[in-house]
């Protein structure tokens, strides 16, 4: 069996077993809406304490908008069951070749994050610019773009040691994520007294388009990057701690 048709076929059958829970993923959409666009599009037109604002879109957006494709395929806590471990573990006693395990990975975070991305940036469109009309399509879209390519990016850091380290490692290592994204992003609005999701929407307002290539240039060198050091991880790694 050639490695796309492997790795899509272990893509396909991870799908299956999925079944209900796209529907977590749909109501983490929710979630991320309700907070996201509220605050964004009454930013835009200065009516919230601009200080709170600030890090909590960052906070938001940078933290959680890569788990958009990862929230569907969770099994378990990661620190008890370590499930992840265990069936890469079963997978490696098989005549499965690792390139094969690493891509279909991947081939699955695409399925999940490219159909949530695309939901969650209509709906945040059309929520927000009902909010706020100055929100339009010219400047949105090179902005969901942008913000969907940094999305894909670092869901794919997280897969890396999703399966490249033990569920309790996993689970320190999102941890340590969180709250050093948390302190980045207070300590940059009390310093700078900026917010980088409203500054790139305006940047791109202001004519700055070309600001989604970057977003499309990171998810892309993610892809290229990422999956020899995955294939590298897997490979050398404990199946037993």
């Amino acid at each position: 069996m050639k490695t796309w048709q492997g790795a899509w076929f272990l893509a396909k059958e991870e799908l299956r077993r999925t079944r209900w829970k796209h529907l977590i993923t749909i109501v983490f959409i929710g979630y991320l809406i309700l907070f996201i666009v509220p605050m964004f599009s009454d930013a835009l037109k200065g009516e919230d304490d601009i200080r709170i604002v600030f890090w909590s879109v960052d906070f938001i957006t940078v933290s959680l908008l890569p788990c958009l494709g990862l929230m569907s395929n969770q099994q378990g806590y990661y620190w008890k069951t370590d499930t992840n471990t265990k069936k890469l573990a079963s997978w490696r006693v098989m005549p499965i070749p690792i390139r094969q395990i690493v891509w279909g990975r991947l081939l699955l975070l695409l399925s999940n994050a490219i159909p949530a991305l695309i939901l969650f940036f209509i709906a945040f469109y059309f929520i927000g610019h009902a909010n706020n009309p100055s929100i339009e399509p010219y400047a949105f879209i090179p902005f969901a773009i942008f913000w969907a390519g940094y999305a894909v990016a670092g869901s794919v850091i997280f897969i890396y040691f999703e399966t490249g380290v033990s569920g309790i490692k996993y689970f320190w290592f999102c941890t340590a994520v969180t709250v050093g994204l948390l302190a980045a992003m207070v300590v940059t609005t009390l310093l700078l007294k900026t917010s980088f999701v409203l500054s790139s929407y305006r940047f791109i307002e202001d004519g700055g388009w070309w600001l989604a290539l970057i977003g499309v240039a990171l998810a892309i060198a993610a892809f290229a990057a990422m999956p020899p050091l995955m294939e590298k991880k897997v490979r050398t790694r404990s199946f037993t701690s």
